[in-house]
């Protein structure tokens, strides 16, 4: 099987499974193959299997119920579908986001004077590859994404610092897909990076952390008008 230079396999998987669901090979209501059948059928990891069923039931195309398997939903109105899971969870999203906004700024700070001309290169390197990928492929880039925030937070190099972002990480998953999905906000993102970037440059902590704060709730306040606008 060939993919396209620019699509990791979880992107394609997201495609193929949406074409085959399109075509009605799958009716809503019904149970998607399990993970096993499609790691023989498209010759590919569990792990790719995995991200991309995650991808689809965020964009509401499938629900993922545990122990039971994954099961097509009705596609006709994802986007208010997305409208409607987002105010639902209104209240979980907004305590996320202040809780990002205290780790990655004090990872921030303490980042500041550590970094070297090395790891600036690195962040530059990861969000020109972000900018570089297909728009279709938000599985791409919610990986550098993820990667350009997980080097600051490494480099801040302090004790549990690293395990209390996992932590979160693994709960702000899906708000991190369904924003990504829901906002199209992938230029600005970038520009987000580079404005962190030009700010450990200049060695000036406090700018980086508020660019970063500045960074997180830009993605909010874009979903925030979204959601004003549908009302």
């Amino acid at each position: 099987m060939k993919y396209s230079p620019w699509e990791s396999v979880a992107s394609y998987l997201v495609d193929n499974l949406k074409e085959r669901i399109q075509k009605g090979e799958f009716e809503a209501g019904g149970k998607l193959p399990s993970e096993k059948t499609l790691m023989e059928e498209y010759n590919v990891g569990r792990s790719s299997v995995r991200e991309a069923l995650k991808m689809l039931q965020a964009e509401h195309t499938i629900e993922i119920i545990k122990g039971k398997g994954s099961f097509v939903l009705s596609t006709e109105l994802p986007s208010q579908k997305m409208n409607q899971w987002y105010r639902a969870k209104t209240q979980a999203f907004s305590d996320l986001v202040e809780i990002r906004v205290s780790l990655e700024c004090l990872a921030t700070r303490k980042a500041a004077p550590k970094m070297t001309d090395e790891v600036i290169q690195k962040l530059i390197s990861i969000n020109d590859a972000y900018e570089a990928t297909n728009i279709n492929d938000v599985s791409s880039m919610l990986t550098y994404d993820e990667a350009f925030h997980r080097l600051i937070v490494k480099t801040a190099d302090m004790e549990l610092m690293d395990e209390l972002y996992r932590t979160f990480e693994q709960n702000y998953a899906e708000y991190r897909i369904k924003g990504f999905i829901f906002t199209k906000y992938f230029k600005q993102a970038a520009e987000g990076h580079r404005r962190i970037i030009d700010a450990f440059r200049r060695q000036d902590a406090e700018l980086a952390v508020e660019v970063t704060r500045e960074h997180i709730y830009e993605v909010v306040e874009h979903i925030e008008r979204i959601l004003s606008i549908s009302e």
